[in-house]
Formats: structure tokens, C-alpha cells, sequence
């Protein structure tokens, strides 16, 4: 069995899992009163402010996600494979344009070939977030509970000032999970960033001191 299939079997059974908690009241409610002991004194905030306590979570599964996404993905790589996917798509394009069949089927089979190459990156980088799933999907059922326990679920949003944030959607998603991977997307990205600007930066000042000093001998 190989590397791939494997890592999609474990992927499909933590989202049969995940499917399972999320769908089912008694384990969400287990989870959320066990969480709730270390969680309530942290972002709880007395069930006074919601909105933030949201936020809260939010952030900090997109702190914790950032870091190891960040340091198992081959940048370098993706960079490279980004720039041969532009060009290739100019080369494709001009091909489709002069229909020039036989260099199409070429073009097609070198395509395979790329993407293979991207879902073995996007694989790479995925393997140490499968335990962040299980920790995102734990936090997610304590803030069905969270929002059950509430006293008074209407709050103010910029669009609308009485929205019951327990049951009100937008679109196909509750208005509470809109807002939390919005707040894991946003802070996810601001610290994949600041990590980069600082990775790249010493590497870059390494690669000149290595170079000035081979100069210098």
C-alpha cells in the first residue's frame, strides 16, 4: 500500500470521527464539560462575551496549526513547482491556441506528473496536522457546548446587531463556525508570514556570510 493511500485512509477515518462527535449531542456534551475545566478560566470569560471567546479559539488553533504547517513544507519546492506551473500553463495555452494536438497529449501527461509532485507536498504538510484535528475537533465540540450554555445567544455583529449566534446561518454554516475559521485563517496566515519573513531572512544572511567568507579565502 503506498504512502499516499495510507495517509488517505487515516485522513477519511478521522473525518468519519469527526462527523460522529460533531453529529452526536451526548459526546459533544462529554467533551465540552471536560473541556470546559481548563478552557472556562481561559477565553470563557463567564460566558459574558462569546463573540471574542470564538475569536479566542480561533486563534489559537491557528497559532498552533501555523507552526508545524510552516516547518513541514518544502517552500523551495513549492516555489519552484509554482513557477514551472506558469510557465507550463503559457506553454499549454499556446498549444491549445495553435491546436498542435500532438503537443497537447505530451502536455497532459507532464501535467499528471506535476500535480502528482503537489499532492505529495500538500500530503508532506498535511501528516503533522492530522493530531491537530483531533485537538481543533475537541475545541469545536466544547464551543457547541459553550454556546449551548449561554443565557442570552443574541449578539451583535457588524451586519447585524441581533444575531442568535447559536442558531442563525450564513449560507450552510452557522454564523459561529464562519467566524472561527475566519479567525484560524486570518491568524494562521500573520504567523506563517512573520515566521517566513524571520526563517528566510536568517537563511538568506547565512547563505552571504557562507559566501563572503569563501570570497574572502
Amino acid at each position: 500500500m503506498s504512502k499516499m493511500m495510507r495517509f488517505q485512509m487515516v485522513y477519511m477515518f478521522i473525518s468519519l470521527i469527526s462527523i460522529f462527535i460533531i453529529t452526536n449531542a451526548t459526546m459533544r456534551t462529554y467533551i465540552g464539560t471536560t473541556l470546559g475545566i481548563v478552557l472556562m478560566p481561559l477565553v470563557g470569560f463567564n460566558y459574558q462575551l462569546p463573540l471574542i471567546t470564538i475569536v479566542l479559539v480561533g486563534v489559537i488553533i491557528g497559532f498552533l496549526t501555523s507552526i508545524p504547517r510552516y516547518f513541514f513544507t518544502d517552500w523551495v519546492k513549492m516555489g519552484r513547482i509554482q513557477n514551472r506551473m506558469r510557465s507550463f500553463n503559457k506553454v499549454m495555452s499556446t498549444a491549445y491556441k495553435s491546436n498542435q494536438r500532438d503537443k497537447i497529449q505530451k502536455l497532459q501527461k507532464m501535467r499528471m506528473e506535476m500535480s502528482m509532485e503537489q499532492t505529495q507536498i500538500s500530503m508532506n504538510t498535511m501528516k503533522p496536522l492530522l493530531a491537530f484535528t483531533i485537538i481543533t475537533l475537541f475545541l469545536i465540540a466544547w464551543l457547541y457546548y459553550f454556546l449551548d450554555e449561554l443565557a442570552y445567544q443574541v449578539i451583535a455583529f457588524p451586519w447585524d446587531f441581533e444575531i442568535n449566534v447559536a442558531s442563525a446561518h450564513l449560507w450552510l454554516m452557522p454564523y459561529w463556525i464562519v467566524v472561527y475559521f475566519f479567525a484560524i485563517l486570518v491568524f494562521g496566515y500573520i504567523v506563517t508570514m512573520f515566521i517566513k519573513y524571520f526563517d528566510f531572512t536568517y537563511k538568506i544572511r547565512k547563505i552571504e556570510r557562507t559566501t563572503q567568507y569563501e570570497n574572502n579565502d
